[in-house]
Formats: structure tokens, C-alpha cells, sequence
């Protein structure tokens, strides 16, 4: 362990934080160049379930996979 400016640490690198799931559909809905209604209207989805779910606010697993599928992602999630 070495110190620094009187702190204790491990001297190894922080790994960098993985996106989200939220992240990554809204990522590949854009690239795709998909509007939360393309989503939502391919997958049976609302687009505040789309929008809830770019934003971390639904985990529900039947609803990523569906969505991801949708956005050619599933391997990714």
C-alpha cells in the first residue's frame, strides 16, 4: 500500500465505470437513429416505458431484453 497526501491506497487503477443498461439502449436507439416511438411502437412498448427505461428508472428484465433485442443489443446487456 502506498501513501498519498496522507492516504492509504492500493496503488491500483480504478477500473472505469460500465454504462448503464438505461445507457446503453439510448445509445444504441441514436446511433440507430430511432425515436423513442420507433421503439416503443417495434417493441409494444409506451414511450414512457422506453424513456423509464434509458433512464434507469425500469429494470424490468423482460422489458430490456425486448428492447434490446429490438435495438440489435442483447448480447450487450
Amino acid at each position: 500500500m502506498e501513501r498519498e497526501n496522507g492516504c492509504t491506497f492500493s496503488g491500483r487503477q480504478k477500473s472505469p465505470v460500465a454504462p448503464s443498461v438505461g445507457a446503453l439502449l439510448a445509445e444504441a436507439r441514436l446511433a440507430r437513429g430511432y425515436s423513442l416511438d420507433d421503439v416503443a411502437e417495434t417493441t409494444g412498448l409506451t414511450v414512457a416505458e422506453v424513456t423509464a427505461l434509458e433512464n434507469d428508472r425500469d429494470f424490468d428484465p423482460s422489458r430490456i431484453r425486448r428492447t434490446a433485442s429490438a435495438l440489435g443489443i442483447l448480447e450487450k446487456i
